[in-house]
């Protein structure tokens, strides 16, 4: 089975150069932070690896992250919804702009989505990043300079993998997304060395491969 690497769309993006009181307290941004950018994308696993990755080049704050409940294909209110929608401040326009251009290049040029064969229903996300940005180290708990490994795929066979890839390297299990998801997936985020961060992805594709593979064998 051949892994082809599947492309995100960011479906919309926007700006708030200077948001009102009201805006500020609801979210509860900070004071010295005037301006907010907000983007969509249609796969949820990208935008949190991109604004993570934003996060360690632009002056910006996370301030909410979300998936939304079943996934794009379940909206009744917007085509450019989505799956996820994704929020942070910055202190000014210019700094929420260089988040969104970053959060951009991610998207589409750095992602880890990919499949088997191409067939969007073998697909999963898996991504070993070098060293986690302020969003994951906040959330997540992941010490800065380590790096971590994301990975993501429908519940039984990401169930199966994750089992493969704790066991391939000295990796510590710091967040799991236990079946159903919002969007009806599993998975983990892993941190440790590069090293053993690769070798736990590794380990969970082939696994996710062995699954797709043989799904009725036990």
């Amino acid at each position: 089975m051949e892994i082809v690497a599947l492309k995100t769309r960011m479906l919309s993006r926007k700006t708030l150069a200077h948001i009102s009181g009201e805006f500020r307290r609801a979210y509860k941004i900070r004071e010295d932070h005037e301006s907010v950018g907000m983007f969509t994308t249609d796969n949820d696993d990208v935008a949190y690896m991109a604004i993570d990755d934003a996060t360690k080049k632009a002056r910006i704050e996370v301030v909410h992250a979300d998936t939304l409940y079943g996934g794009e294909g379940c909206s009744t209110w917007s085509k450019y919804g989505g799956r996820v929608f994704v929020l942070f401040s910055g202190p000014k326009v210019a700094d929420v702009k260089d988040g969104l251009r970053y959060a951009a290049d991610f998207v589409n040029y750095h992602s880890g989505l990919q499949s088997f064969d191409g067939e969007e229903d073998l697909s999963f996300y898996a991504q070993t990043i070098p060293r986690a940005g302020k969003f994951f180290q906040e959330r997540y708990g992941i010490q800065e300079g380590n790096a971590y490994c994301y990975l993501m795929a429908g519940p039984i066979e990401a169930s199966f993998a994750i089992d493969k890839a704790l066991k391939a390297g000295h990796t510590e299990l710091v967040h799991y997304w236990q079946p159903p998801s919002n969007c009806n997936s599993s998975g983990v985020l892993l941190t440790g060395t590069e090293s053993a961060c690769r070798a736990a992805q590794k380990a969970f594709v082939e696994g996710l491969r062995s699954v797709f593979m043989n799904p009725l064998s036990y």
